[in-house]
């Protein structure tokens, strides 16, 4: 790859995200303190409704697979390790304090502890998936998408 074309990418990258940063910090519709999602409910990202979600949506696809009672224990150890973790992001203050150097190290341990997360969320996945009759991997392929090419994405019109 030109060395040039690199350079501009990243700049690119860089400038499209300090954007994004400057217009979570300084508010907007949807950021923390816009008046908007303050103490109601409207807010879509509620910890609870995640949660409530996250349990029907699993309830659901647990009905459409109609496991076996053999899979049952599969599915449990599954759903354990689907739960997301809680990360826990630096304060501004303290992050700010920080030279660039060090908030870039900082950026790539969190991008790292996420990595590890994953990595164990595939294995728990792969081992539920490798339980799955034929049939059930199609249901389960579908459910996340990965079989359905006719079901429109996003706001796609």
């Amino acid at each position: 790859m030109n060395p040039q074309k690199t350079l501009i990418t990243v700049l690119a990258a860089l400038t499209l995200t300090s954007g994004m940063g400057a217009a979570y910090a300084y508010g907007g519709p949807g950021c923390p303190g816009d008046g908007f999602h303050d103490g109601d409910k409207r807010g879509r990202w509620h910890a609870e409704d995640r949660d409530e979600r996250r349990a029907a949506r699993q309830e659901k696809l647990h009905k459409a697979l109609n496991l076996s009672a053999a899979q049952e224990d599969a599915w449990k150890a599954f759903v354990a390790n689907a739960v997301p973790q809680q990360w826990q992001h630096p304060d501004r203050e303290s992050f700010a304090q920080l030279s660039t150097p060090e908030r870039m190290e900082k950026m790539l341990e969190f991008s790292q502890k996420r990595q590890e997360f994953m990595a164990q969320r595939l294995a728990a996945l792969k081992t539920f998936y490798a339980q799955l009759t034929g049939e059930q991997k199609k249901t389960f392929d579908k459910f996340h998408r990965g079989g359905d090419k006719k079901r429109p994405r996003g706001n796609r019109d």
